[in-house]
């Protein structure tokens, strides 16, 4: 993977370049572990500022971090952050409308250090909510959090959400909030057809993430675009007309697909503001003699790596501003009559 450095310079050939070209291969394997081995200490300032102290003196375990690397709901209105990211997984679980299922299984592929299933097991007692990663040490993360909290409701595995050990229509619903974007085109085929596997008859798949709008016209556009995919090791993601079309081959009905950026968008300003603002000094801190040590807990033990984090957090409203791509939620369902196969 080809570095990443400031607009104006290789940014341009990291999104030419593909990140990986299988989530089933080594490569995939490798560079994930990378990036949230010596780059997940940066994900701790994606909270409140208590939660984000608390993060680095106790851990992920024992901090009330909210530990959803994802973009909160109307930040502008929210009473806090954490709060804004708790309403977004919150938002994407009531549209599996399961209030009819006695003790419904979820399930939540690309599960991080399990932040969101830990908070829906809690919001969802007589659920049994499962997780997965092809990240070991964030399941481990995600273990260690729901042994701390005292949750006997739910399930993490390291594996390929490409090829889960489930059953066939073993799932009552299915969400993923910023995880499916990190599988290569060739592959979302066979995503949404194990998807569509193990979701039971009526179903619902509730899928918030980001989408491609259109090319880049420009060095600057291509550029942004290349500081997202290196920073964030992820392939470029699909547009909603080819995230509809994946999804109806694989039998599902697509009930809805709807621009939510509007509400996401407060998230990707203080993303850029965080970034600018503590992260970037603090990468510059990093480089100092007898800082090094100190800082490498917090995600600074590459200077290569913390300097994509960072472009890929200023250059993600960007894409947003420029048109280049925009934030959705796709409302799919297995139908009811569909054979179990």
């Amino acid at each position: 993977m080809k570095d990443t450095a400031t607009p104006g310079s290789s940014g341009v050939e990291a999104f030419e370049e593909p990140i990986y070209a299988s989530v089933a291969s080594r490569q995939a394997q490798v560079v994930l572990d990378l990036h949230y081995d010596i780059g997940g200490g940066l994900y701790k300032m994606w909270a409140s500022p208590r939660s984000v102290w608390r993060a680095i003196i106790l851990g992920w375990e024992r901090s009330g971090h909210p530990a959803q690397l994802h973009y909160g709901w109307d930040l502008e209105h929210a009473v806090s952050l954490d709060e804004a990211i708790h309403e977004t997984t919150l938002k994407a679980v009531n549209l599996l409308q399961l209030d009819h299922v006695a003790s419904p299984r979820i399930f939540e592929p690309g599960c991080g250090i399990g932040g969101a299933v830990t908070t829906v097991a809690q919001r969802l007692p007589n659920a049994t909510v499962v997780g997965m990663s092809l990240v070991a040490s964030q399941i481990n993360a995600a273990r260690s959090r729901a042994s701390a909290i005292g949750l006997g409701n739910t399930e993490f595995h390291v594996g390929n959400y490409l090829a889960t050990p489930f059953e066939t229509a073993s799932m009552d619903g299915i969400y993923g909030i910023e995880a499916l974007c990190y599988t290569p085109e060739t592959e979302r085929l066979a995503l949404f057809a194990e998807l569509y596997r193990i979701l039971k008859p009526g179903g619902h798949l509730v899928v918030l993430d980001g989408v491609s709008l259109r090319a880049a016209r420009n060095e600057e556009e291509r550029v942004y675009i290349a500081d997202v995919l290196a920073g964030w090791t992820m392939p470029m993601p699909c547009s909603v007309s080819d995230f509809a079309e994946f999804a109806r081959i694989a039998g599902f009905s697509v009930l809805s697909q709807e621009d939510i950026t509007a509400h996401v968008i407060g998230s990707a300003r203080r993303i850029k503001n965080i970034a600018r603002y503590l992260l970037q000094p603090l990468a510059f801190l990093a480089r100092l003699p007898g800082l090094s040590n100190l800082l490498r807990p917090l995600g600074f033990g590459s200077a290569l790596h913390a300097r994509r984090f960072v472009n890929a957090c200023l250059s993600q409203q960007q894409v947003f501003d420029h048109g280049l791509g925009a934030y959705y939620v796709h409302l799919l369902c297995k139908p009811p009559d569909a054979a179990a196969h």
